[in-house]
């Protein structure tokens, strides 16, 4: 390879290597914000659970059970 090809080949390394596999601004934020809001159904389905075991007779142990099943349920798709 002559001297200029070199050059141009570093050059063309320097150049674009640096932007391979790395995310953009929009992308950090998307993964930012679908790992807050699993964060958040993790934590709600505790709570529902939580209410449920605590207060198994109140009418509304049941619904918090549902609650917690459809967000698991929700979860497990992804």
């Amino acid at each position: 390879m002559s001297r200029k090809t070199s050059l141009l080949t570093a050059l063309g390394i320097a150049i674009f290597l640096p932007g391979c596999g790395e995310k953009s601004e929009a992308e950090k934020a998307d993964e930012e914000r679908a790992v807050i809001r699993d964060e958040k159904r993790k934590k709600a389905i505790e709570f529902y659970k939580a209410i449920a075991e605590q207060y198994p007779d109140d009418p509304k142990a049941a619904e918090a059970r549902q609650k917690a099943a459809a967000l698991e349920a929700a979860a497990s798709k992804k």
